[in-house]
């Protein structure tokens, strides 16, 4: 069930929005499918936005040898390629100082991606 407030989904069991608090009645999904759209059904076909079963230490390992492979464990392939190439081309410029900074990003979201906390590009 979604609120009519703020278009948070509920469970169908719900008397108050999770979100906002307020009354839910009655009220049925949004009959909009763009995903752009606040409470907008997910297709049954896409990919959850967080990573699912993957290993949150192991991803921030492969994150610290290569940045962007955490990423590409996690199924982040989009992000995964970005990291690897920014790094890639931050290395001769900054003296390593750019790579560096790229591999603690790419380590942590790494492991936020893999517990959950961070969704997927």
């Amino acid at each position: 069930m979604f609120c009519a407030q703020c278009g948070a989904s509920n469970d169908a069991a719900a008397k108050f929005c999770h979100k906002c608090g307020v009354p839910l009645a009655q009220v049925a999904a949004p009959p909009v499918a763009d995903q752009r759209v606040r409470g907008a059904a997910v297709p049954a076909a896409a990919e959850p936005p967080v990573a699912t079963g993957t290993h949150p230490g192991l991803a921030t390992i492969l994150s610290v040898f290569i940045p962007g492979l955490g990423q590409f464990f996690n199924g982040d392939m989009k992000k995964g390629a970005v990291m690897l190439v920014l790094a890639a081309i931050l290395f001769a410029p900054t003296l390593g100082v750019g790579w560096f900074a790229v591999v603690i990003w790419s380590a942590v979201d790494a492991y936020r991606v893999a517990t959950g906390t961070a969704k997927r590009w």
